[in-house]
């Protein structure tokens, strides 16, 4: 079976345990004390299953850098959208992970259901976006909104795929014509 990871990151009280748990049962859903971990687990198939998992303290990233980067699909960065003092401590914690593996990154723009919410469009002007970031406006412990923050991500990480998939086209296609200007 093959297991993929994602890390979910964000300063303390931005709602990353609501959204680990709102995402299935609650068996799916655990806490490794000794480790420092929160786990939530997805089985897809008998070929497949996904960790989600975060750091209890979140100034830690040394359980990031144990997973082989081939197997980690991106970060999803819980950041209350109320709160911008807390964004600068979340701007730290992307650019912690995004220095270990450039992955896809979803801003989770959380509380969007509190009045004085910044729009997921200001949390992520402000987070500074680029071609692998996107900005979701989230209530994490709704399951179906956790549920469209996940596939974001997975969405995201399908555009990366199909990116990769032109540049190989175009370069077996530049390949091809030269191959075929020397022989």
């Amino acid at each position: 079976m093959s297991t993929l990871y994602i890390f979910v990151t964000g300063p303390s009280g931005s709602g990353k345990t609501a959204f680990l748990e709102a995402l299935g049962e609650p068996e799916g859903f655990w806490v490794d004390q000794s480790a420092g971990l929160e786990y939530r687990h997805i089985v897809v198939d008998d070929s497949l299953e996904v960790y989600l998992f975060c750091s209890i303290d979140p100034s830690r990233f040394d359980q990031l850098i144990e997973i082989p980067e081939r197997d980690l699909l991106g970060y999803i960065a819980v950041i209350d959208s109320t709160d911008p003092e807390s964004w600068e401590e979340a701007k730290l914690m992307v650019s912690n992970c995004r220095g270990y593996a450039l992955l896809p990154t979803v801003l989770a723009a959380n509380k969007q259901d509190l009045s004085g919410a910044y729009t997921p469009e200001e949390v992520g002007a402000w987070m500074g976006m680029d071609a692998m970031t996107s900005a979701l406006g989230v209530v994490v412990p709704d399951p179906e909104s956790a549920r469209r923050l996940f596939l974001q991500l997975l969405y995201s990480v399908n555009q990366e795929i199909e990116r990769l998939d032109a540049l190989i086209k175009e370069l077996e296609r530049l390949a091809a014509r030269n191959d075929g200007k020397n022989g």
